[in-house]
């Protein structure tokens, strides 16, 4: 029972993280998670202890706060997750053409890029990045490559409140409904240098706007 509750303290901030749910710079203390989730502080503790060993939060008095990536830092991470994203996506359609995927697996996909197409059209950001982070993990599972997996979530969990931000935009939502239906329009040919360019240049694509925003900021 310790370990499940141990496990659930951190697997559910983990899915903050990767839904944008925590802003850079926002406090964490263990007292106030701990009422939140139902559960003791040290479950808390150690969850927190993981998330600052991954770089997700950093000590600061009474607490941690969410780190805040430099712009640097943020350029390194989408170049990352862009070479991630692509290989997900090449491994995925090299699969499909060997016939290996599953035809219910590609319908889970097709599924979740009409999900993102819903909430973007709703104008709701944060169901669009959470509509948006199943569209992309669909691609980091179909592989089966578990560290090819782990690497996705971790550059995501990273950035992932640029999503949010990025989908709070329009235009960039349009876009990326666009850039959605390439990469699966690929996949499904079994095109694997078709996917992984048109990951890639998703992922990069991503970047200049966030980058855009925070210049404006």
């Amino acid at each position: 029972m310790e370990r499940r509750t141990r496990i659930a303290g951190f697997v559910t901030l983990r899915r903050r993280f990767a839904e944008g749910e925590l802003a850079p710079a926002e406090r964490l203390t263990e007292a106030a998670l701990a009422q939140e989730l139902g559960v003791s502080r040290t479950p808390v503790r150690e969850a927190l202890g993981r998330l600052q060993a991954d770089g997700r939060v950093v000590p600061m008095a009474r607490g941690v706060a969410v780190a805040t990536p430099s712009s640097d830092e943020i350029e390194q991470l989408y170049n990352l997750r862009a070479v991630l994203e692509g290989l997900a996506a090449a491994q995925t359609a090299r699969l499909q053409a060997a016939g290996q995927i599953a035809p219910a697996h590609l319908r889970d996909i097709e599924k979740a890029a009409e999900e993102v197409e819903r909430a973007v059209t709703e104008g709701d950001a944060k169901q669009s990045a959470r509509a948006n982070l199943a569209f992309h993990r669909a691609f980091g599972q179909a592989p089966g490559n578990a560290f090819l997996t782990d690497a996705l979530h971790r550059v995501r969990d990273r950035i992932a409140i640029s999503t949010v931000s990025n989908l709070s935009d329009g235009e960039w939502g349009l876009t990326v409904l666009t850039q959605h239906q390439e990469i699966c329009q690929a996949v499904i040919a079994g095109d694997e240098d078709a996917a992984r360019r048109a990951a890639e240049e998703h992922i990069l694509s991503a970047m200049r706007v966030y980058s855009e925003a925070l210049g404006r900021g």
